[in-house]
């Protein structure tokens, strides 16, 4: 069984979580952190969250698409929640030029991630703020920011 799935996460299909229902499940010292996130994402990118069922295995989540392409997607589960960022070619290159920055948990989640043809699809569990800053790394080695602050 894989680490993802052992993570309870929101799974009924035919109910779209509402925020209160997203921060109760990821707990307090975890919306702190959910709250940071999705700020960075408003102020400097424009891409818009919507709410998409993943399926059994991932539940529901925000998925931060424009134009068809994801940027990144959200999935909260108990006292936590995981962010799921796609890394091309040169993404991957350009953190593996960074890979001392990043801590711990993350060199591992990179180094274990599967290696597609075309990239990595790493899935970073946030629990903390370090690894909050390393999920706004890795998103902004999937795309510059494009608004100014």
């Amino acid at each position: 069984m894989s680490e993802k799935m052992l993570y309870k996460r929101l799974i009924d299909e035919n109910t779209v979580p509402s925020e209160r229902k997203i921060v109760a499940t990821i707990g307090a010292r975890s919306a702190r952190l959910w709250k940071q996130i999705k700020e960075f994402l408003k102020m400097h990118y424009d891409f818009q969250p919507e709410s998409h069922f993943y399926g059994q295995k991932y539940g529901w989540c925000y998925r931060y698409r424009r134009k068809g392409k994801t940027l990144c997607v959200l999935f909260p589960e108990a006292k936590a929640f995981t962010v799921l960022i796609t890394l091309g070619k040169k993404e991957i290159e350009h953190f593996k030029q960074n890979f001392r920055s990043f801590n711990k948990d993350t060199k591992n989640v990179f180094t274990q991630a599967y290696q597609y043809h075309d990239g990595k699809w790493i899935y970073k569990r946030v629990l903390n703020k370090t690894d909050l800053d390393d999920v706004k790394s890795l998103i902004m080695i999937k795309k510059k920011p494009t608004k100014q602050n």
